[in-house]
């Protein structure tokens, strides 16, 4: 895990609005030993690890995005104005060139991704940038602006300047972190797409209702998702999702059938969960039949051949529970390739142990860490990576991946990013950014 370090050097400034000039400061962000904000100053020529700014409109900033930098994710689509505005550093704005920064939150971390930035005519251009996005853990994240913003009022009060906008937005803040209901609120808020108290009142009281009956841990995945599918989020899906036709199964695996390794990241706990259920059953390397994967959700093989998924695309797929044992399976994947490893996600989603507000299972196309391990799960336990290198025999190309994939019955982008993912194969550019931006 990374650590996200926010320093201001307090320099001396004699223009701008008071809060501006007080906090005028060489500014600092650095992840780990690697500074985004080292940079090239055109007019003075020099090359520093630190930038000449005011903290003030970062630390504004940092406050008012505050929930959607700790809860919102990333869309699965080209994120719009309103979301880049609340996760890219440079909406701090007050016409200073910042850094190419993002903060995008999966739940567990908040990862950051940086990338140069050499327009001709900035007079600041930054020279560092991230290969690969950092994670830096929430709690870090969170530890890490608290100390900025406290520094930026600190510095405020010290010059007089005690009790403004910036005071009374972190007090409010405060306020709301000491109040669970409203941490809950806010939280469910930033989930939506929305910033705090600007969500309607009908959306937010539906969504809170809906919470009570798939869970907290649930409405997490599916409310960034349903914000995702378009403009505005549409709750009524989820009713269409719990009144919808699926596949009752009864699953034979239990969180309780294997050993869980409880540290690392996402993807690392669920490599060793399907490795472990793998070993439990027998077939540690072999490609897993499907009438194995149904069995141990306990679905009929043909009662999921004659099922049809709904023909308005849905963009999550849920199991409910509904007596006893009991699951009714409702995916939204038509091909059996994809239906299969959308099966695979829900197994290793059951095997998680349970939150203690857990209800529904949900399967999005978003990166948050439930879905980050799910992908992973599956991956793992439809096409182990040993036996896919042995397969391959250090053929790479497109046509022995696709040979892969047959074999193992899963996509070839599946295949493909299991090889990237565990560094066998490597992207032939550079990845700084998640997302298309303006150069």
């Amino acid at each position: 895990m990374a650590d996200l370090r926010i320093t201001a050097d307090w320099m001396a400034a004699s223009s701008g609005d008071p809060e501006i000039a007080a906090t005028a400061a060489q500014l600092k962000i650095s992840i780990d030993e690697v500074s985004l904000t080292r940079n090239q100053d055109i007019w003075a020529k020099t090359v520093r690890d630190n930038v000449f700014v005011s903290a003030y409109p970062l630390a504004m900033w940092l406050a008012s995005s505050w929930w959607r930098l700790n809860h919102e994710p990333l869309p699965h689509q080209q994120p719009g104005h309103d979301w880049r505005m609340a996760h890219e550093l440079g909406a701090a704005n007050h016409g200073y060139v910042w850094p190419r920064v993002i903060f995008i939150p999966d739940g567990e971390s908040v990862h950051v991704w940086a990338g140069t930035s050499m327009t001709a005519e900035q007079s600041v251009q930054y020279l560092q940038g991230l290969d690969s996005p950092r994670a830096v853990p929430c709690g870090g994240f969170r530890q890490s602006v608290q100390h900025f913003v406290q520094s930026v009022i600190a510095r405020l009060d010290a010059r007089e300047l005690a009790g403004g906008d910036l005071a009374q937005l972190w007090a409010l803040l405060q306020e709301d972190l000491a109040n669970p209901e409203a941490v809950r609120r806010r939280k469910l808020e930033a989930e939506l797409g929305f910033d705090p108290e600007e969500c309607p009142d009908d959306m937010l009281d539906a969504a809170l209702q809906w919470e009570q009956r798939v869970g907290g841990t649930a409405l997490s995945e599916l409310a960034p998702a349903m914000s995702s599918a378009g403009q505005s989020p549409d709750l009524t899906n989820l009713g269409q999702l719990a009144q919808a036709d699926g596949v009752i199964g009864t699953p034979e695996a239990t969180p309780g059938s294997i050993e869980h390794l409880d540290d690392g990241a996402p993807w690392e706990r669920a490599v060793h969960d399907a490795r472990a259920l793998r070993r439990k059953m027998g077939n540690v390397s072999e490609a897993m039949p499907n009438g194995y994967l149904h069995q141990l959700l306990g679905l009929s093989s043909t009662a999921l051949g004659n099922w049809t998924a709904p023909a308005v695309r849905s963009p999550v797929a849920v199991a409910v529970p509904t007596s006893g044992r009991q699951w009714k399976f409702v995916p939204r994947k038509r091909n059996p390739v994809g239906q299969r490893f959308e099966l695979a996600r829900f197994l290793g989603e059951h095997l998680r142990p349970p939150g203690t507000d857990q209800r529904w299972l949900v399967s999005t196309d978003l990166s948050t860490s439930r879905q980050k391990y799910q992908r992973a799960f599956a991956a793992e336990f439809l096409c182990p990576l040993d036996a896919l290198l042995a397969f391959l025999d250090g053929d790479f190309s497109s046509y022995a991946i696709e040979d892969a994939a047959a074999y193992f019955e899963v996509s070839d982008q599946v295949v493909t990013n299991l090889l990237l993912n565990n560094g066998v194969i490597h992207h032939h550019w550079a990845q700084q950014l998640p997302y298309l931006m303006a150069a």
